[in-house]
């Protein structure tokens, strides 16, 4: 499947978005093995983060999808022209 300019954009949202809540997640682990007692402070950017890069992906499989069924061919159904 060819890649439009939506795509392109939609797949750099997704990336950064997942970088974002990579970044989050190891920043997170990092203060817990150091023991901080402010590492719950990170976990609401993390749930933003998180819902951030879902709707990314969502938005993505979604315009996908209509790439994949504006490539399908189309069917005739009996008694309609």
């Amino acid at each position: 499947m060819n890649s439009c300019d939506d795509c392109l954009r939609l797949e750099n949202r997704l990336h950064g978005a997942s970088d974002v809540y990579v970044s989050l997640v190891i920043q997170h682990d990092k203060m817990i093995r150091d023991g901080a007692a402010d590492s719950n402070a990170l976990e609401d950017a993390m749930r933003k983060a998180r819902r951030r890069r879902n709707a990314a992906a969502r938005l993505l499989l979604a315009h996908r999808k209509t790439h994949a069924e504006s490539t399908q061919p189309k069917t005739h159904v009996a008694g309609q022209s």
